[in-house]
């Protein structure tokens, strides 16, 4: 566990609510329209009026190819967000609209690589009737693919492009070009759907889940998107992703943004990750139930596949003397699988607070993957080096390249004695935000329910951290399947708390009966036997 430097942002005060002082501390604005999500069509006012006119424009531009007769493809990409913004179109077209030629075709990573290129176009007109003119609409990609649009283009068929990764230097050419950069791939298709005419009501849950997934800020339209997908999921959810809770073991429980992003989300991409997606897409489309259960067991089993290749290669990859950790971590070898890099370079920096990269070798190439840390924009570093890669591309905190095998020792060199010079010891230690430092005495059931006003919690709007200093050990226990979390009492000198420290059994031997220990905690309800309890979730922890 790293060792973290405290910033404790705000004292509880008594006599105001614990929820408006965090929002308040959080910078927010408008705290009453946080508080009091507004309705979809208010919050879809805030969309500038180039995205609204290109959404008029796009109905318009399918009207008239779904009155010419023209075949329709639905090009997505093998993550989520392409999964669910291609289920979200393919179904209005599909079933809604009863319009028998939609199609659609998600790449295959190790075939046809990311997003639009030659193979994956051809390959997408493969299922379309003979002699048909298309459009395609992508969703989730495009944004880059200026020689395959033209190349759509110069075949006689058509294209709107939905996307919302950044614009590049030079754009592409599409019929329609429906971009926006707030929201993700899926939000898109589903706005697109809205404008199109559909009525719905389970497809803002394929926007819910995959908004959480992709790492979206959760404010705004976003939050929006995200409570309502959230009411759809515990009230009728869309049944695919219905089964993929129920093969995963979840009860009747209340569907949080937790379900969305660490049950589904990764059942969804770990089929991309190590095959096709077939599964997953059709678990969203397909509408004969009896096959569902089948594809979410696979989704389920690709998934157990997927945890074991990322703890195989980590354990690999994670070697490193902690005495003299350099400061950013390279790790390559023929044995990784470029499906599961991306998780394994995340996992590292999650470990280590450090930069990591790892690359997948194979035939004289490597595939790169790359996580980075707050204050250290990787890509912008990486790009000083452009001239060592076959392609590079991603954001401050995350990055993707192909690079020749001969050209990595170079650019590790290159990279690290970059890092080295520009970048003080203080960026390398982690900060743990600590939103409220609140007497134990205060958190009970009333507090949680205060706190929950703050919902759905993710990037943007973290799910707040509290401290209580001096709290007493009464008792502690190792628990868990592998043994490998705590069960820890705890008392305020007024009440008994219950805490559980998620991969703490290491630290045992701190939590000695009858001492003193400040405590950093999330909230957790607890539910039994018809009463509400609060857990303490603990994130670390001092010694008095």
């Amino acid at each position: 566990m790293p060792v973290y430097k405290w910033n404790i942002i705000e004292k509880y005060d008594e006599h105001k609510d614990p929820a408006i002082s965090i929002l308040e501390s959080r910078g927010v604005e408008n705290i009453e329209e946080f508080l009091y999500t507004p309705s979809l069509n208010n919050s879809f006012k805030d969309f500038s009026q180039e995205f609204k006119k290109s959404l008029e424009k796009g109905r318009d531009f399918v009207k008239e190819a779904l009155d010419k007769g023209m075949s329709l493809v639905i090009f997505g990409d093998y993550d989520s967000d392409g999964i669910n913004a291609t289920a979200i179109l393919y179904n209005f077209f599909k079933y809604e609209k009863g319009y028998e030629k939609t199609f659609y075709f998600i790449p295959n990573r190790f075939e046809h690589s990311y997003g639009l290129s030659k193979g994956a176009i051809d390959d997408a007109l493969k299922r379309i009737p003979e002699g048909d003119k298309a459009l395609f609409i992508t969703v989730d990609v495009g944004i880059t693919a200026v020689e395959w649009v033209s190349y759509i283009k110069s075949l006689g068929h058509s294209i709107i492009l939905t996307d919302h990764h950044q614009k590049p230097d030079e754009m592409p050419n599409p019929d329609v070009l429906i971009w926006n950069d707030t929201v993700c791939g899926s939000v898109i298709s589903w706005i697109f759907s809205k404008a199109l005419g559909s009525k719905s009501v389970e497809s803002v849950a394929n926007s819910a889940v995959a908004t959480v997934t992709d790492l979206l800020p959760m404010v705004g339209f976003n939050r929006v998107v995200v409570k309502k997908g959230l009411e759809v999921m515990n009230t009728n959810p869309p049944i695919g992703l219905k089964k993929i809770l129920q093969v995963s073991g979840i009860g009747d429980v209340e569907i949080t943004t937790y379900e969305l992003g660490w049950i589904i989300g990764p059942r969804l991409n770990a089929a991309g990750r190590l095959k096709n997606s077939d599964d997953a897409i059709k678990l969203l489309t397909e509408k004969d139930e009896s096959l569902l259960e089948e594809y979410a067991k696979g989704l389920d089993s690709r998934n157990v596949e997927r945890q074991e290749k990322t703890l195989e290669m980590y354990n690999l990859a994670s070697n490193i003397d902690e005495s003299d950790l350099p400061k950013i971590i390279f790790s390559s070898n023929e044995d990784y699988h470029e499906g599961v890099i991306g998780l394994v370079s995340a996992k590292i920096t999650q470990k280590y607070y450090r930069p990591s990269v790892v690359i997948s070798l194979e035939d004289g190439v490597g595939k790169g993957s790359v996580r980075s840390i707050p204050g250290i924009n990787i890509i912008e570093i990486l790009r000083k080096f452009d001239d060592l890669f076959v392609d590079l591309g991603g954001h401050p905190m995350a990055g993707g390249f192909t690079i020749e095998q001969k050209n990595i020792p170079e650019m590790e060199r290159k990279v690290s004695e970059y890092i080295s010079k520009e970048f003080n010891d203080e960026v390398f230690v982690p900060v743990l935000n600590i939103d409220l430092e609140v007497p134990g005495k205060f958190v009970d059931v009333n507090f949680l329910e205060n706190i929950d006003k703050l919902k759905p919690f993710g990037t943007g709007n973290e799910q707040p951290v509290f401290l209580s200093r001096e709290m007493g050990v009464v008792n502690v226990d190792i628990i868990g399947k592998n043994k490998d979390h705590l069960k820890i009492k705890l008392f305020d000198g007024d009440n008994y708390h219950k805490a559980v420290f998620f991969g703490g059994a290491t630290h045992v031997e701190d939590f000695v009966i009858g001492e003193k220990l400040d405590i950093v905690y999330t909230l957790s309800k607890n539910e039994y036997n018809g009463n509400k309890y609060v857990d303490l979730i603990v994130k670390d922890f001092r010694k008095i």
